[in-house]
């Protein structure tokens, strides 16, 4: 099973509607991109973050009455529940998916670790994981009340930068910082230094400095693309130039595990993520692609 599938997420805060300080956090998670878009959209936002927080279902009047600046409420509703995201029975609304509020697989990551733990390390397991095993195809669109971790990339045709972050927070890596460029503000400190450049051009650079600095070499000359690498903790100067981060040039073999429907591979991948990161809020590694 490989990671190449699409699949969207959609982040909704509903802190409005609870009287903690606490966010609570619904993601839901579909892999047809004509929904992705329409949901990634603030105004279908506020309308899931409003299902979210109801306590009970709710007639249109009460909808138009919260929402009285939106556009196109109606086609809106229309659309999620053409979808089955928000239900309408005896014209009354309410959130039409299943909220899922804990991973469906502990079982099966409790074997697997059980199974592999003295035979690999948690590093190279979640590298096999990311490489291998990392899914992202859905028999059915999800909706998650829970935190889970996520895995963003950066490549050319030379080099694999990955990051696979444990919780909702982001540490400033590139792969974070690209794998989210609609959200800059998350990264002010990369966001300062490259902007919005072009990641093919900007990868490419990459590749020239990581090249002289996997044979030992130093860079040639100071840029932001050198800095951006120091930065984000993927090399360091002292003692000498090297690379911090784990390299890998070649993937391993782990003993499958049993066959898993899209869904609970889905959620196998991110809770065996998080168990093998523990408390490491997150985990970056560089594959080379050629020897």
């Amino acid at each position: 099973m490989r990671m190449n599938h699409l699949f969207v997420k959609i982040q909704l805060d509903v802190n409005l509607f609870l009287p903690s300080r606490k966010k609570a956090i619904m993601e839901i998670f579909t892999n047809d991109k004509n929904i992705q878009n329409k949901l990634n959209r603030s105004e279908f936002q506020e309308l899931l973050s409003y299902f979210k927080g109801l306590r009970e279902s709710v007639i249109l009047r009460e909808i138009r009455k919260k929402f009285p600046d939106h556009n196109h409420l109606d086609k809106d509703l229309e659309f999620l529940i053409a979808h089955g995201i928000v239900s309408r029975q005896d014209r009354r609304y309410e959130l039409g998916l299943p909220i899922i509020t804990d991973y469906p697989t502990s079982g099966l990551v409790e074997h697997f670790i059980q199974k592999t733990n003295k035979e690999y390390s948690a590093e190279d397991l979640l590298v096999w994981l990311s490489e291998e095993y990392w899914n992202n195809g859905l028999e059915k669109m999800l909706a998650v009340d829970f935190p889970m971790p996520s895995r963003y990339c950066l490549e050319n045709a030379e080099f694999r930068l990955v990051t696979i972050n444990s919780r909702q927070e982001l540490p400033e890596t590139l792969p974070n910082y690209f794998g989210n460029s609609d959200e800059p503000s998350l990264f002010p400190n990369l966001a300062g230094l490259i902007g919005d450049v072009n990641p093919e051009f900007f990868t490419n650079q990459l590749n020239l400095i990581l090249e002289r600095v996997l044979a030992g070499k130093a860079p040639r000359r100071t840029s932001i693309f050198l800095k951006s690498l120091i930065d984000s903790g993927v090399i360091a100067e002292r003692p000498e130039w090297h690379v911090s981060i784990p390299v890998y040039d070649k993937n391993f073999l782990v003993d499958p595990i049993r066959e898993l429907d899209n869904d609970a591979a889905f959620f196998f991948s991110r809770q065996l993520a998080e168990r093998l990161l523990d408390k490491q809020e997150s985990f970056t590694y560089l594959m080379k692609k050629k020897a």
